[in-house]
């Protein structure tokens, strides 16, 4: 048989076997870490807009609340408004309440 840095042909041939065995391992690791950190980076990115989505929201509601408070006041105002109008027709014209 021949040899080569006293091996035979076989076992160079079970050595490089091997030694492409581990080297798709670790290229498969490598592929696979990738891929993870990819994922990693969507759901940073996912949580950052889920937690944007959030504090919109609360801003919404804060600012909802202002204007329900407003709008209440307007009402008020209004009501107000319309009590002097009456008021004042019944003095103008002398009606009655009624």
């Amino acid at each position: 048989m021949h040899e080569a840095l006293g091996l035979t042909i076989d076992e160079w041939g079970s050595i490089v076997a091997i030694l492409g065995g581990i080297g798709g391992a670790i290229a498969l690791i490598v592929k696979m870490t990738s891929i993870m950190n990819r994922l990693e980076s969507s759901i940073d990115t996912l949580n950052q807009t889920l937690a944007g989505l959030v504090n919109d929201n609360r801003d919404i509601k804060t600012r909802l609340n202002l204007l329900e408070d407003r709008f209440e006041e307007h009402i008020g105002e209004a009501k107000v408004h319309n009590q002097r109008i009456t008021s004042l027709e019944h003095k103008i014209f002398n009606r009655k309440k009624g």
